[in-house]
């Protein structure tokens, strides 16, 4: 590789190699070590992309791999203070989602962010999905007129994670809401540009995961080790400062169609509705757009165009060409504290069964 290239590192292979795909195929970064405490992982890994720097001990690989960007694909719990340890090393940071397992947690990294001036990216990688680039410039340009509601979606009918620590409030902070919410409501946001929120009133619930029902990979009524205390679904009402409302639902189990992992963002306005739902983690048929031509209503089918690096692998390309640039990535700490921050809200209303004021 040449020593022009970006040097780039990813702290944990089990999501991570989600992002490996990005650091390889990007002009401007070379992936050149990797991190997990796994020794049969993070060999077979290490082997197949070809990295020769490997290390079980992410103190070690900061202190000694001499990277610009470390992606940080631990439990939740670790994002935080891996995250804080890599910026202080003079490293970017991609960290995955959710941020933080709280508020206090995401900002001291965004304070941390901004005291040794390095860039603090979110893996939020559905937002680099060439169908939701399409919904955010219909909102954009206007196209949809004046946003007055979006509802926005995760279902799963048989979806909660059967292995890690996904169960365990201590080790991911929440459960269906914190894995799966956290994106459909960083799209919400981000394709309006981030209006503050004004109020939540939510209710969560676990009603499969505790008895060990719809969980994958195991038998019905096969509890998972070390105990279920997260949530297993919820909904949330969001009163927005641009006038507008936001419905929330989300499940890791749901009695609907068998297999069905669906997510759904709609975005109504006085001029049209348009709608992205993905199923299954497919391409094909993801977009709608509903409005009125000559007083007559009309569906529009758009195709989006998926040639092109998509998710992490765009994700990372953007990091490194916004390093090699000088400009901001595409997502930033400051957008990943506020999913946080309304993720506690949710959490608190669902708590105190009532409305809560956000940000008191």
């Amino acid at each position: 590789m040449s020593s022009s290239l970006l040097r780039g590192g990813i702290i944990g292979l089990g999501v991570g190699k989600a992002h490996a795909k990005g650091y390889i195929s990007s002009p401007d970064v070379e992936l050149a070590a990797v991190c997990d405490m796994n020794p049969d992982r993070l060999q077979a890994f290490a082997e197949e992309w070809k990295v020769a720097e490997r290390y079980s001990d992410y103190k070690m690989m900061l202190q000694d791999a001499k990277l610009d960007i470390v992606s940080v694909c631990l439990p939740n719990a670790l994002h935080a203070e891996v995250s804080i340890a890599a910026l202080e090393a003079g490293v970017n940071v991609i960290c995955e989602k959710p941020m933080a397992v709280n508020t206090a947690e995401a900002q001291a990294m965004v304070d941390a962010a901004k005291r040794t001036g390095k860039r603090l990216m979110m893996s939020y990688n559905y937002r680099y999905r060439s169908d939701a680039q399409w919904m955010r410039r219909m909102v954009t340009t206007g196209q949809l007129g004046d946003i007055y509601h979006v509802q926005v979606s995760w279902r799963r009918e048989t979806g909660i994670p059967g292995w890690g620590l996904f169960g365990s409030k201590a080790a991911s902070g929440g459960g269906a809401l914190i894995d799966l919410g956290v994106h459909v409501i960083d799209l919400a946001l981000w394709l309006m540009d981030f209006p503050a929120v004004q109020t939540i009133s939510a209710q969560t619930r676990s009603l499969f995961g505790p008895v060990g029902r719809k969980t994958w990979g195991r038998k019905p009524g096969q509890v998972i080790e070390g105990g279920f205390d997260v949530d297993d679904g919820g909904v949330a009402f969001m009163r927005l400062a641009n006038g507008a409302s936001m419905a929330l639902n989300v499940t890791w189990a749901e009695h609907g169609q068998p297999q069905e992992d669906a997510y759904r963002v709609e975005v109504q306005g006085t001029e049209g509705t348009a709608i992205l739902h993905v199923r299954n983690y497919k391409n094909d048929d993801t977009l709608r757009f509903y409005t009125e031509m000559a007083g007559v209503p009309v569906t529009v089918v758009p195709t989006a165009n998926f040639s092109t690096p998509q998710g992490h692998e765009a994700l990372v390309m953007d990091l490194a060409k916004s390093i090699r640039n000088g400009e901001a990535p595409g997502t930033n700490g400051e957008q990943g504290q506020i999913a946080v921050e309304i993720l506690d809200g949710i959490y608190e209303s669902s708590r105190i069964g009532r409305e809560v004021v956000f940000g008191e």
